[in-house]
């Protein structure tokens, strides 16, 4: 599959396949959760990275799976 330019998470721009850079998002968002049930107007944080929830590691990883699925490599910068 070709490479291409993406913004991910804790690397900056890297030149990774879409598969690549989906199984990264795959890992954020099965690692980074709430450290507890996770309810709205209430304060959480990420059992993983420990920041409040949802952390910076889940919401790009979410944003980024809110892309797929994609038929054609794009560039997400």
């Amino acid at each position: 599959m070709a490479r291409f330019t993406a913004r991910a998470h804790g690397y900056g721009l890297v030149d990774w396949s879409p598969a690549e850079v989906d199984a990264y998002a795959s890992r954020l968002l099965r690692d980074h959760v709430p450290s507890r049930r996770w309810m709205p107007h209430r304060s959480s944080s990420c059992r993983e990275c420990g920041e409040s929830w949802p952390c910076p590691a889940a919401t790009w990883a979410g944003q980024w799976s809110d892309g797929m699925p994609r038929t054609e490599p794009h560039s997400r910068l």
